[in-house]
């Protein structure tokens, strides 16, 4: 398939980010996070290409990314993609005047963002826990429950390694302001719980007041399964 062509000021705009970020995460980011980074080898001065992209990610996790012109796309339909193991981007790109912070993801979010955590299969089989559990669910609230634990995780998460607290939800890796206030304990934090997330809605226009910390990878695995294996059991049994 034909990939896009941007434009210079799309280009440069990546370049930019790019320039601003890659010191920060160097600092801040989850080791998961950068591990996959390093392994991605996304291009400092342009937008990837999807032959790039998958090139690397489909051998690494077993998934494929696919480009979308939707900014939002339904949920129902997200977690669709995702259980064919398939991966979204968008073909929106952020404005100059928005570099620090975007209200809407932009593909320098979803690349830049989400995409080197793709890297690991440890990873992928994390986030594979979320489309059977969704898919399976009785009610709109079994519904927005899993979407504020996404939210509150992979999104927009933290975790404790050695001690000390990094950035590990892909939202917050490609902002800028945003990004540094969570770095720098500037937020109120809490311990990733279900008990603690289920009850606090997706904040989508402004910048996050509060935040969720996870111990390691292997703790939010279980503590999603708490969540999702009843739902899957229920359905089983229909």
């Amino acid at each position: 398939m034909q990939d896009l062509d941007f434009s210079p000021e799309q280009h440069k705009t990546w370049a930019e980010l790019y320039r601003r970020q890659v010191p920060r995460v160097r600092q801040h980011a989850s080791v998961h996070y950068l591990s996959g980074f390093d392994r991605l080898e996304l291009p400092a001065d342009r937008i990837p290409t999807l032959d790039e992209l998958n090139a690397r990610i489909t051998p690494a996790s077993g998934w494929q990314v696919v480009r979308t012109d939707v900014r939002y796309t339904d949920s129902d339909e997200w977690y669709r993609y995702f259980d064919r193991h398939e991966f979204l981007i968008t073909n929106y790109m952020r404005s100059w005047e928005e570099l620090d912070w975007t209200p809407e993801p932009d593909m320098f979010h979803d690349i830049f963002g989400h995409l080197p955590f793709w890297m690991n299969r440890y990873y992928a089989e994390l986030q594979e826990m979320f489309a059977p559990a969704y898919l399976a669910s009785a009610s709109d609230e079994e519904k927005e429950n899993i979407k504020r634990l996404a939210w509150y995780s992979t999104e927009f998460g933290m975790i404790r390694e050695d001690g000390v607290m990094k950035v590990f939800g892909t939202g917050l890796m490609s902002g800028g302001e945003e990004f540094m206030r969570a770095a720098e304990g500037k937020m109120e934090y809490q311990d990733f719980t279900i008990e603690n997330v289920i009850g606090h809605d997706k904040v989508l226009y402004e910048q996050h007041q509060n935040l969720y910390v996870i111990d390691s990878i292997e703790q939010l695995r279980r503590e999603l399964a708490r969540y999702f294996d009843p739902i899957l059991q229920r359905a089983a049994t229909k």
